[in-house]
């Protein structure tokens, strides 16, 4: 009997020992999958190792990625530093697909840790260069995009490509989104020279990118060259007749030559006519003039086949901005304000407001 004891202790001791080295395999293995949980994101990890070499999880992570299904591409890709922790290119690819979906914290968290590991990933400081422009953080942005222009200069002066105002033709390597995005903080701090000619770079390589060719009217609409302003919004909407940046650009070019019927025509490409009477009415007040916004505001109002918010807002802010110049006007004469009293009668309006009105 004590000998029968003895083998179930034995046996029983056994199985707890299994047991446990089997518990003690599935925490190292938990532990190894989870090495780099912090790039999953909020979806966490979902399947377990099955590639056992690195081809195999870069293998696997390709086709997916081809396929379109980032979910699965991501997870093959974390997979791949299990075997590698310090490929800068798996990193990459990791912080694209984040970029991809959304995840900019963690694309940006990636994208860094690559460039640590190798510091002339070009495209890889062009992507943070335009998650940083996404968050206004402009100086930062700028940074990262003269670092990615800096590379690719480089990279054409070796290959002994031709230069162009200082600067080396593009080729189809070229990150062009660098290129472009810098004309756009360029003209942000009225370097207008300097920003065309990063447009012109870009366009030079992709000459029929609706956004470069929107983007350089842009840049001439602001120093006030309007006629090369409508020529190359024009051009952007040839490329792409719904691109609705380019239609409603050209419409204020249209509004800020007093052509007002043919700013209204122009927005109406790309939004109701109520709406286009309502923001017309905004270019103008903005501009100071403001009967003509008053009759724009009201025209939106009485067109909105619904009560329009917006427009009764704006209606609202420019009859205070001439209420207040009225009585900064009679203080001026040194009169006292009546309450009671109307403001003077509204200027006459341009002849444009006045073809519209009648209409």
């Amino acid at each position: 009997m004590m000998k029968y004891i003895k083998i179930i202790t034995v046996l029983l001791f056994s199985i707890s020992l299994l047991s446990a080295c089997s518990s003690t395999d599935d925490e190292q293995a938990n532990m190894e999958n989870y090495a780099r949980d912090d790039l999953f994101g909020e979806k966490g990890q979902s399947r377990g190792i099955t590639n056992k070499t690195m081809d195999e999880a870069l293998a696997s992570a390709l086709e997916a990625e081809q396929r379109g299904d980032l979910d699965k591409a991501l997870y093959y890709y974390i997979q791949c530093l299990e075997f590698e922790p310090d490929n800068s290119k798996v990193l990459y690819r990791i912080a694209r697909i984040h970029d991809k979906q959304g995840n900019h914290s963690i694309a940006e968290r990636a994208y860094k840790e690559a460039l640590a590991k190798e510091p002339d990933i070009l495209l890889a400081y062009q992507y943070l260069g335009i998650i940083q422009m996404q968050k206004k953080q402009y100086k930062q942005a700028q940074g990262y995009l003269q670092k990615a222009i800096h590379l690719d200069q480089k990279r054409l002066t070796d290959l002994g490509g031709k230069k162009e105002g200082g600067y080396y033709a593009l080729d189809k390597a070229s990150p062009t989104n660098s290129y472009s995005v810098s004309g756009i903080i360029e003209d942000m701090h009225h370097n207008f020279e300097l920003a065309r000619i990063y447009y012109n770079l870009a366009l030079h390589q992709d000459e029929n990118s609706a956004n470069l060719l929107s983007n350089l009217g842009y840049s001439y609409y602001l120093t006030g060259d309007l006629t090369l302003a409508e020529r190359y919004y024009r051009r952007a909407i040839n490329v792409d007749t719904k691109f609705k940046r380019a239609w409603t650009n050209l419409g204020l070019v249209y509004a800020r030559k007093g052509q007002y019927n043919r700013a209204i025509k122009t927005f109406k490409q790309v939004m109701p006519e109520f709406d286009a009477y309502n923001d017309l009415g905004y270019f103008v007040m903005l501009e100071g003039r403001l009967d003509e916004a008053e009759f724009f505001f009201q025209k939106a109002i009485d067109m909105s086949p619904s009560y329009f918010k917006k427009a009764y807002a704006n209606l609202e802010q420019v009859q205070m901005r001439k209420r207040e110049l009225w009585l900064a006007e009679q203080e001026a004469h040194g009169m006292e304000s009546d309450e009671g009293t109307k403001p003077t009668e509204p200027v006459k309006a341009s002849s444009e407001a006045q073809q519209i009105r009648s209409k």
